[in-house]
């Protein structure tokens, strides 16, 4: 009883210090400038999500918030690069489906979606849009879908790869509709909607920010968005739902993750700037503008998702007997 008793007493003050030093680390961070690595190229979706909420949390903190860009790989190299880093916080990385979820229920990856990151805040769902060329006889979904069925040989989409959201979301789509399509995989999304636009594919299924600056030009119709309602910088376009295909759902995620082991201070630090950000009308105004949609949450709400997305992802993979 006497040791017990000394052992408390030994104890108890180096775990009131560790807290305080921790609840100290949060208050003070960041003391140095913060990067975010994202696996793209510049200019695509997720560099310019990245690129705003670096910006904005930046000014929240009152420190530099770089961008990185570690494209390839589908964003593989990032991510491996991000789960070698020290878990201090000074280190995020862009999550999105492509290099997370998407990649993991396709192939063996060096690292693990749900052990080897720290989730940190679900920031937006980036809706996606199916575009066909505008020369085809189709003006809805239902009139393309039935065009598709009738057509003496299967249409063909474009893709920047295999395993890719538009890749998958083409093959939810034939599975929902028993529609049979022909997947041309491209090195790339330019030269997949350039082609598109061509007319040497017929469809495109890819985020609805790529399709903005096309969607007016009469080089392509846009017939449907995943969103749960319409967007306002599509607001002609609309959603699956309404379009014909019930229950369609593609949350193509952009969150924030650090490597594991995380400080849960730093981290509940990170998430509460973001999710104040999130509120911004500012912020808001310009998510509208890129065809996202602000999400929030907690870090344990931004984990359930990554699990849920990957056994969607993995059934949409069995089912359609996709392979590398």
């Amino acid at each position: 009883m006497k040791t017990s008793k000394f052992m408390k007493a030994l104890f108890l003050p180096l775990a009131l210090a560790g807290l305080l030093s921790g609840q100290a680390h949060a208050t003070s961070f960041p003391e140095r400038p913060v990067r975010i690595i994202v696996g793209f190229a510049p200019g695509g979706a997720n560099d310019i999500l990245a690129r705003l909420i670096a910006k904005e949390l930046g000014d929240v903190w009152g420190q530099t918030v770089v961008v990185e860009n570690k494209p390839g790989a589908n964003g593989v190299i990032a991510f491996e690069q991000l789960a070698r880093a020290n878990p201090d916080g000074y280190t995020l990385g862009l999550g999105t489906a492509g290099p997370t979820t998407m990649n993991q229920a396709l192939q063996s990856l060096p690292f693990d979606i749900l052990q080897d990151f720290t989730p940190i805040v679900h920031l937006v769902d980036m809706p996606h849009a199916l575009a066909i060329n505008a020369k085809l006889p189709a003006n809805s979904l239902t009139e393309f879908i039935e065009y598709a069925k009738q057509a003496d040989q299967p249409l063909a989409y474009s893709s920047p790869g295999v395993g890719n959201s538009g890749h998958l979301a083409m093959e939810m789509l034939k599975q929902r509709t028993q529609t049979d399509l022909t997947h041309v995989a491209y090195r790339g999304a330019a030269p997949a909607l350039n082609d598109l636009i061509a007319g040497h594919v017929q469809a495109y299924f890819t985020s609805a920010a790529a399709l903005l600056p096309h969607a007016d030009g009469g080089t392509i119709k846009v017939l449907a968005v995943t969103a749960d309602e319409n967007l306002s910088s599509l607001p002609q376009v609309p959603t699956m739902s309404e379009a014909g295909v019930e229950g369609f759902e593609l949350p193509v995620y952009g969150g924030l993750l650090g490597p594991k082991d995380m400080p849960a201070e730093v981290v509940e630090k990170i998430n509460q700037s973001a999710v104040a950000v999130l509120a911004s009308p500012t912020f808001l105004e310009a998510l509208k503008n890129n065809a996202m949609v602000a999400v929030g949450g907690s870090p344990d709400e931004f984990r359930q998702f990554l699990a849920s997305d990957l056994k969607r992802w993995q059934q949409v993979v069995e089912d359609a007997n996709i392979k590398l």
